[in-house]
């Protein structure tokens, strides 16, 4: 596996958690209580990886211009 396509793995967890989320927005409405808690933890950790995989996807996907540019 070469570095382009780390990159396209990591864009694509970054897809499956957005569509997570996705289909956890709905649910805010409707729970209540201690599940309402749960459920903001479960998407804020969602989001948190999202967020992680697009900035490591981006990163990997801008390695060979960096090292061409040096």
């Amino acid at each position: 596996m070469n570095i382009d396509e780390l990159a396209r793995e990591y864009e694509e967890q970054y897809n499956v958690l957005c569509a997570k989320l996705d289909g956890l927005k709905p649910l805010l409405c409707v729970y209540r209580g201690n599940d309402l808690v749960l459920l903001r933890k479960r998407i804020k950790i969602y989001y948190d990886m999202a967020c992680e995989c697009k900035r490591v996807s981006s990163l990997l996907s801008r390695y060979y211009e960096e090292e061409e540019s040096i």
